[in-house]
């Protein structure tokens, strides 16, 4: 059986969490239905966008930085003009899967 790459990426994400990806057939009608959940957490896995090159450099820099001292970057974007409460927070699936996931 043949399977879209953005499909057998969210089953790897989700295997990575210790769940696994909810089909659309399963997901509440609403708006912005998860792709797999945790107890604590619901995620929306997005395929096909290009990471804006300045969010990359960020990242990468702040790697730079932050690896030889045994931390994890992460980058808090803020959109000028907005209220600080709704600000981004951005890291690598990796670490994410290091701190919150099953490793396998």
């Amino acid at each position: 059986m043949s399977d879209k790459r953005w499909k057998a990426g969210e089953r790897k994400h989700a295997k990575d969490m210790g769940t696994e990806r909810i089909p659309v057939t399963g997901r509440q009608r609403d708006k912005g239905g998860a792709d797999y959940e945790t107890p604590m957490f619901a995620f929306g896995d997005k395929d096909g966008y290009r990471r804006p090159g300045y969010l990359e450099q960020w990242i990468a820099d702040l790697e730079g930085y932050a690896r030889p001292r045994d931390k994890i970057p992460i980058v808090v974007w803020h959109e000028p003009g907005q209220r600080r409460d709704n600000d981004l927070v951005f890291l690598r699936w990796k670490d994410w899967v290091d701190l919150h996931g099953t490793n396998t």
